[in-house]
């Protein structure tokens, strides 16, 4: 089933509608797999470079992929190999994405515990680059962020660490850990314990942690020195169970793409919760798991895990309703 243009109203958690014209559009940029809705195409990051084209990385080829927003055909640019792990052939799993100040494309390669690196001039849809090792010693890498003097920021997963990379790689420290935890999900077939997911930092210098198992998002402080300070709970609501990636907007408004919900919701400065757009599993957000802003527009990477919401209705393995892997675009 394709989706073209859905409207979706935005209602704050408090009761209070939002006005219309405030009211964000979903639509769906670009489909990835078009010719199957049965996960042969997986994508769980999205990213921007300074000229606002997409790059997203693709789990099953190991393909990475652009996509410029104006003529949105993917074109692969690069790709990230598989390996032996334990004995074992294992893809990369790419999960975080960012650009550091030089253009080089930072891929948080989960499977490796490591993050990879693809330098600008890699990035040739004519010649392909292949991606590099930059970091390791980074179990459970997933989320990443670069603060303001080009320290790369990785987290850890269920093991609650938060990471950072120096500008050239190699040494990896440990700064903050959020408490681990483990949520029994509904059905209890199956248990969430990633506490430490999406990475954004803010204007001041903040860096914000998902916690996907709490449904609530942390923040961490730094001193003049670069020294973390506790991490502190910031908000915690029923509307983040499954909170994944976290981006955010112009406006210093923080977004989180709530995956279990199929749902994207909009924290202010002031911690005040608007659930921005939620839908069932025909989309267009199906199991939205990271999201990136060119301007005032949003880009959601559709992970499409066949999970909570995100499922045929009666079905308790299947997400075939919807587009499948796709980029969602978000309009005001």
């Amino acid at each position: 089933m394709k989706i073209t243009l859905i409207a979706v109203f935005a209602l704050a958690l408090a009761g209070c509608a939002i006005p219309a014209a405030q009211a964000p559009t979903l639509s769906i940029l670009v489909d990835l797999d078009p010719a199957s809705t049965d996960r042969t195409v997986i994508i769980e990051s999205i990213t921007a470079d300074r000229n606002g084209v997409l790059y997203v990385a693709d789990r099953v080829s190991g393909n990475v992929m652009r996509i410029d927003p104006k003529n949105p055909r993917p074109v692969v640019v690069g790709r990230m190999a598989a390996r032996q792990v334990n004995g074992q052939n294992a893809a990369p799993n790419p999960s975080g994405m960012a650009f550091n100040a030089q253009g080089d494309l930072l891929i948080a390669a989960s499977a490796y515990g490591e993050i990879q690196r693809m330098r600008a001039a890699e990035l040739d849809p004519a010649r392909p680059g292949v991606a590099q090792t930059f970091a390791t010693g980074l179990p459970g890498a997933n989320g990443i962020d670069f603060d303001r003097q080009g320290r790369l920021y990785v987290s850890g997963g269920a093991s609650g660490n938060v990471f950072r990379v120096g500008p050239n790689g190699g040494a990896v420290e440990t700064v903050a850990t959020v408490d681990r935890f483990s949520r029994t999900l509904p059905g209890g077939a199956a248990q969430q314990a990633i506490v430490a997911n999406g990475l954004a930092f803010d204007a001041a210098g903040v860096l914000h942690v998902a916690d996907t198992a709490r449904g609530a998002v942390w923040r961490i402080g730094f001193d003049a020195e670069g020294r973390a300070q506790r991490p502190l709970l910031w908000v915690q609501n029923a509307a983040l169970e499954g909170a994944d990636g976290l981006a955010f907007d112009a406006r210093g408004q923080l977004w989180v793409a709530v995956n279990e919900l199929n749902a994207l919701v909009r924290i202010s400065p002031a911690g005040e919760l608007t659930e921005v757009a939620r839908n069932g599993a025909a989309g267009p957000l199906e199991f939205p798991a990271a999201l990136v802003f060119v301007g005032d527009i949003g880009y959601v990477a559709n992970f499409d895990t066949p999970r909570r919401v995100n499922l045929d209705a009666g079905s308790t393995n299947t997400a075939r309703v919807g587009i499948g892997a796709s980029i969602a675009r978000v309009t005001r």
